[in-house]
């Protein structure tokens, strides 16, 4: 029988030939994920290459995971957006984002509605800058604040909304896929107390350094 190391090399390099050898991917966590699909599989040797359950990992790889398929839905749902939001009244989920929060009819400052977002100042200001220019935003001097200007929709922007009805409804059927309501309704519980946790964080230490949020925000 082949040694342990022969078995592991082989694995790896069918793994680097299921990616074709794209370098993002070759990573010690793509690699994991590869060898997780074989879960319950056996080689063509006999020998059973599946990893037995999720408790062989340890938190370090689960994390490294968690982050590489979070970041990864993203990719596959602006992959999807890109081909279907164009379509519509608005060239992307990025504007769809910024206006459906306004729907509510209050107004926000420019701040508030980036970071209700989560974007940087500069990609925030770009979005708003297309909608107001498109009609769908209006803004206003902020009479408390003479620093701030405030955005609100406008009648023609709530049009443009409700125009992405039917691909948004697209969008999520594709996006949360095979998943069954259980799931759904623990994956939406799970992202909802993540997306609190980095709030917190995007609103209150959003210039600090990776360590120090770790050391300050994470529990270990």
């Amino acid at each position: 029988m082949e040694s342990t190391l022969v078995q592991i090399i082989k694995q790896y390099e069918e793994y680097q030939r299921s990616i074709a050898n794209d370098l993002q991917q070759d990573s010690l966590t793509g690699f994991l994920l590869f060898m997780n699909k074989r879960l319950g599989q056996t080689g063509d040797n006999g020998v059973d290459f599946g990893i037995a359950s999720w408790d062989n990992f340890n938190r370090q790889t689960l994390t490294e995971m968690a982050g590489a398929l979070i970041g990864k839905m993203g990719r596959y749902v602006d992959h999807y957006a890109k081909k279907s939001m164009p379509k519509t009244q608005l060239a992307s989920l990025e504007e769809f984002t910024y206006l459906i929060v306004m729907l509510q009819g209050q107004s926000m400052t420019k701040s508030e509605l980036i970071n209700h977002n989560a974007h940087q100042i500069t990609t925030g200001t770009e979005i708003i800058k297309r909608l107001i220019t498109k009609g769908y935003l209006e803004q206003t001097n902020d009479l408390k604040d003479k620093r701030s200007v405030r955005v609100s929709i406008t009648d023609k922007g709530r049009v443009a909304v409700y125009s992405t009805a039917s691909t948004t409804k697209l969008l999520a059927a594709i996006a949360t896929g095979i998943l069954s309501d259980k799931e759904l309704m623990f994956l939406v519980s799970t992202l909802r107390k993540l997306d609190d946790f980095h709030k917190e964080i995007f609103q209150e230490a959003k210039q600090s350094e990776l360590e120090e949020l770790v050391g300050k925000y994470v529990k270990t």
